[in-house]
This record gives C-alpha cells, structure tokens and sequence, in this order.
C-alpha cells in the first residue's frame, strides 16, 4: 500500500529531475495538440459548409488533418524512446533498491497520465485562445468572407483527445514493454549504449547509397504526368530509407577508410578527430539520419508555400487568361449578331466595359501522334500518344493578332502552349503540311515551356476548305468538334464582373448550340481559396517540421554533453592541453550537426525537378521564380538551423560544464 501511495510521487520526481529532457517533450506535445485541434475545429466548424468557394480549403484542411496524424504519431513515438532511454538508469536503481517491475509499469502509467494531462490541458488551452484567430487567417488568405462565427466544437476536442490518448498510450504500453524484457543490469548500462554498428557494415552503405541513387533518378527523371504522385511516394520512401542507412552505415564506413590510411589517420590533428567521430556516429546514426529527413521536409515545405504566395497570380493568369470565355457550338448556334448585342447590353447593366475582345472558330481533330505525324486517333492507342489538335482559321488568327500572315494550303502556322515542338512539317493523315512559323506567343493561350501534362497543340490553317477537308478525314463531326469561341476582358469591380459572367451564362445556356461559359473572375477567386489553404497548411507544416527538427536537436545536445563528460577527463590524461580539448570536441560536434544538413541540402537539389513539376501541376510555371525561392528559403533554412544549433548547444555546454566543475572540485579535495 505505501508504495502504491509512494509512486505517484515518484512519477512526479522523475519529471521533475528529467526536467530538461521533459519540458520541451511536453511543449512540443502542446503544440502538437493545439495545431490538430485547431485543424479538426476549422473542420468541425458548420460554418465552413455555408461559406461560398469554401469546398476547396475544406478538401486541403481533411488532407491536411490525416497527414498531420500521420507525421506525429511516429514523431511523439521517437521522442518518447529517447526519454526512456535516458531514464533507463534510474529505473535500473529503482529495481535494484526493491522496486519490482509491476510497481514500474504503475509508476509509468502515472507519469503518462501526468504527461497525457499537462499536454492536453496546455495545447486545448491555446487551441481555444487561438483557433478563432486561425480560422480567421485561413479565410484571409483564402479570399474567403470573413465570419466572426467560430466557437468550442466538442467534436475537435473529442477527435484530439482520443487520437492523443492513442499516442501516449502507445508510447506507454512500448515502456512498459521495454522494462519487463531487460534485467536492472542492462536498465543500469542503457543510457551508454549508441546505435550498433551493423553487421554487414559495407553492404548496408553501398545498399544505401544504391537506394540513394535510385531515389534521386527517379526525382530527376520524372516527368509531369499522371503517375508523378506515385513517383514521389516512391523517390520519397527511397530516400528516407537510403538516409538511415548512409547515416548507420555509409558515414562509418568512410570514416574506416580514413582510419585504415595510416598517412591520415596518425597526423595529430586527424587521430582523435577520426576516432572521436568513429564513436560518435555509431552513437548517433539514427538521431543525424532523422534530423536530416525532417530538414529536408522543412526546406520543400518552405520552398512549395513561398513559391505558391509569391506565384499566385501568374498561377491565375495562366488558368484565366480572360475575364470571361464564351463556347458555342458552331454548327448548332445561330444568333451570333443576338449574342454580340446580348453581352453589351448585360454590360451595360453589370456597369462594366468589355475589353481585348477575340473571337475565332476552332476545329477539334482527335489524333494519335508518332513525333511529327498525326493519324486518326486509334481506341486501342495508349493514353500519350493521343493528342487533341486544335484548328484555327487564318483570317480570324490575323483579326484577333492584327497582321497580315500568309499561308498556302499546303502551309501551317504551328502554336504548342508548352515547348516549342521544333517541326518544319507535319503529316495529319495521309497530307503533308509545312509548318511556315512556330509562333511564340497567341492571344487565344498562355505558352509555358515547361507546361507538359496540360500542353495544346494549335495549327492555324489557310481556310475553311483545308479545315473541312481535315475534319473529315479525321472523322470529326461538326456537330460535336467545331466550336465558336469569344473571349474577353472586363473593366469594372471584381463582383460585377462576376455578377456579369453568371448573366451571360443565364442567358447563354437555353441557346441552341450552348457549351459553357468560363467565368475567369470567378476561376481566379476559386484559384486564391485552394492556394490560400496550401498556405495555411504550408504554414503550419513547416513550423511542426521544423518543431521536430529543433527537439531532435535538443535531445542529440544532451546525448553528446553526457557522452563527453568523461571524454574531456580522458582527453586531459593522455596529454592534451584544455584548449586541444576543447577544440577538437567542438571540431566534432560541429561535423556530427552539420552532416545532416549538407545531406538535407542534397536530398532538396536533387528532387528540385520533381518539387517544381507537383507545381507546375498547380499552373505554377515560373522557374526562375521557384529557383530563387528556393535560394531564399535556403538561406533562410541554414540561419534557422544554425540558430537551433547555437540555441540548443547551450543545453550541451552546460552538462559538460557542470561535470568539469564536479571533477576539478574533486581533484582539489583528493
């Protein structure tokens, strides 16, 4: 009964005596609460369903939800090892001076309990100070009406609490697992024991690095189409394998091969530093490999939120060229003078002015394509070999780009909305064409050299005769494939222009011959809601990531101050001055911290193509816009890391300096 009564205390003792590895775990588990509740209470939030446009962050904030679960628990799950870890030892003497392993797992219940309640307690706290202050941001940066109606969801607070107890409780249940399978010896001798070297030490680098290798080829080669999300899980899930096992067995083996050159290893400055090194990745491997991954996740999540804020609005111009676009069939309308008086007099109404004003009549050829020759479209052809050629008149080409361009009917003019396609001529059936100009430039579409997945082929042909006689031995229908196209630019205030679009779609839709109508302003709108929710999430991700980074960090400083208490005494005793001491530590920590974020800056380069292609899969087309958020965000990220390094080096420099003191003090009583 006393000690069931006794143990309580204890859990709160050993809190408090492991304060310096407890308070930040219990921060950061704050944080972790807080930003999953704030997350499930926008989501919980009715008024997020009444909210026009408001489907898009939705969609990205119950995305964002379930891979926030997914990256914390193995977050909470790690850091967790770590604090058992240092707490082994003292387990060890609690064994040791009768406290059997029932009375431990009751002891670590209560500190879970403890530790589960401080979190909880902490992170709803601010969740509820802050989450209206949140949803606000999110609506802002959404473009989204802001609503001042946010409050307490008991739905958020239940889906936190329940997805929280599931974490802790699995962290409990692994140490309790951790204490019945070890005896108070090995408890004692833990906190001395590193990563284990692997067996097969030069398979395990050369796997890494072979894991590595093909990781990064599949970055760089990817190309933007339907498979480059598979591709990335893919190149991802490589990556992070292949860094575990570069930082557990490629580093060690390099360092080897240092030591085994003997004109290396035994020069004064390399002898201790290389040995020193050798100890310390062995120790390390899992800790460095970890900090490396959640840079890296730092640095493409900084890169993806910069470059979608700043590109946003080329990202609007590229997907809405016009204020509004107008598509009709143009065998089955007729009105075309009634449709031409229609969208004034409803500007006059909307009280805007049209502007840029173009109108052509494009004919749809459906083809397989093989280089530079385009044959009638096979059903049994693969998905990109198909290509959807757009005809255009020339006279209406001349019109909409006021000159006075010439073709023969044996002569094209060639138009690609993303890289030039280089052809001098091009056979559509059996017909040879000469391609008289690649243009650079067209009012009816944006051009993107790197645009890809969604690039269009236009020809702008000599007449209606070479269009018919295309259309038909292609097999196209007039009916369904040849369509009238009037777009156009609105001077007025944004919801006038919008007001004005949904006018002309009312009247358009019960005309014969109706397709749609492309509402540009509206398209942007809906286009600042999904980046505006990439933002918020950006935001949030990369603050968690670079959450875990910095605790990570902590915990390593804390390692290595306590492996080095003794390894400044050793280094004294063998002859080195205080300074060669002090030096040749600090040359190693330097190299063990700054690894990983060479790597982080590795692994970031090589998957630059595939990073840009998700955002040119975004209509973010600008790479030198990308380019050079990612030398700011880089920059950014090495000021950051740094600081983290400074920051946490404190935590370091104070164990080790408190064992000097105890040891100097020790020599002056002997």
């Amino acid at each position: 009964m006393n000690k069931l009564l006794l143990l309580p205390k204890l859990s709160i003792m050993g809190i408090r005596r492991n304060g310096a590895s407890y308070f930040p775990y219990i921060l950061a588990g704050s944080f972790s609460v807080f930003v999953f509740f704030v997350f499930s209470s926008i989501l919980a939030n009715d008024i997020m369903l009444t909210l026009p446009r408001s489907s898009y962050a939705l969609l990205l904030m119950r995305v964002g939800q379930v891979l926030l679960g997914l990256i914390l628990l193995p977050f909470i799950v790690y850091t967790n090892s770590f604090l058992i870890k240092r707490r082994k030892k003292e387990l060890g003497l609690y064994s040791i001076l009768g406290l059997d392993k029932k009375h431990m797992a009751v002891m670590m219940l209560w500190e879970s309990i403890i530790i589960f309640g401080a979190v909880m307690i902490l992170g709803i706290v601010f969740g509820l100070a802050f989450s209206k202050l949140m949803f606000l941001l999110l609506l802002n940066l959404s473009s989204l009406p802001v609503s001042a109606s946010f409050g307490f969801s008991s739905v958020a607070f239940y889906q936190t609490f329940l997805y929280f107890l599931a974490a802790y409780g699995i962290n409990l249940v692994m140490n309790i697992i951790r204490v019945f399978r070890t005896n108070p010896n090995d408890l004692l001798k833990s906190p001395k024991k590193g990563d284990r070297e692997p067996k097969h030490l030069w398979l395990t680098a050369l796997s890494g690095l072979a894991l590595l290798g093909v990781g990064y080829n599949i970055a760089i080669t990817s190309k933007l189409d339907s498979s480059i999300f598979l591709n990335f899980l893919l190149a991802v899930s490589l990556v992070i394998i292949g860094t575990h096992q570069f930082f557990k067995a490629g580093l060690l083996a390099f360092l080897k091969v240092l030591k085994r050159n003997r004109r290396i290893y035994y020069s004064k400055s390399n002898f201790v530093t290389i040995s020193g090194m050798l100890h310390r990745m062995k120790k390390s491997a899992s800790s460095l490999s970890n900090i490396c991954i959640f840079s890296t996740m730092t640095i493409i999540t900084l890169l993806c939120t910069l470059s979608v804020w700043l590109g946003s609005d080329g990202m609007q111009d590229f997907q809405f060229p016009y204020d509004a676009t107008v598509n009709l069939n143009a065998a089955g309308f007729r009105n075309r003078d009634g449709l031409n008086e229609k969208l004034l007099e409803l500007a006059d109404s909307a009280n805007v002015k049209i502007t840029d004003r173009i109108e052509y009549t494009l004919q749809k050829l459906r083809t397989t394509r093989k280089e530079n020759v385009f044959t009638v479209q096979d059903p049994e052809s693969h998905y990109y070999d198909r290509e959807t050629i757009r005809l255009i008149l020339l006279d209406e080409y001349n019109a909409m780009e006021n000159t006075n361009a010439t073709l023969g009917d044996n002569e094209i003019l060639i138009y690609s909305t993303g890289a030039d396609l280089g052809f001098d001529h091009v056979i559509l059936g059996t017909e040879t064409y000469y391609v008289r100009k690649e243009l650079d430039s067209a009012a009816f579409a944006r051009k993107a050299a790197n645009n890809t997945y969604g690039r269009e082929i236009y020809m702008v042909v000599s007449s209606i005769d070479v269009m018919d006689k295309l259309r038909t031995a292609f097999g196209s229908t007039a009916d369904n494939d040849r369509m009238l196209t009037i777009s156009f630019n609105l001077e007025g205030q944004e919801n006038d222009k919008d007001s004005y679009a949904k006018s002309v779609r009312a009247w358009c839709e019960p005309q014969p011959g109706y397709i749609s109508v492309i509402n540009g302003t509206g398209g942007r709108r809906d286009t600042r809601t999904m980046n505006g929710g990439l933002l918020f999430i950006g935001i949030f991700f990369s603050i968690i990531f670079a959450m875990c980074l910095i605790l990570i960090m902590y915990y390593k400083q804390i390692t290595e101050g306590y492996d080095d208490r003794n390894n400044f005494d050793i280094m004294q005793k063998v002859g080195m001055s205080d300074e060669e001491v002090r030096g040749t530590i600090r040359k190693q920590i330097l190299m063990v911290f700054y690894s990983p974020l060479v790597i982080a800056f590795l692994h970031t380069m090589a998957g630059f193509n595939m990073t840009a292609g998700m955002l040119n899969a975004l209509q973010l087309f600008d790479t030198g816009l990308i380019i050079r958020c990612g030398l700011i965000v880089a920059g950014l990220f090495t000021l950051l890391y740094g600081f983290s390094y400074s920051f946490t080096s404190r935590t370091y420099y104070r164990i080790v300096k408190q064992m000097r003191t105890d040891v100097t003090a020790e020599r002056r009583i002997a």
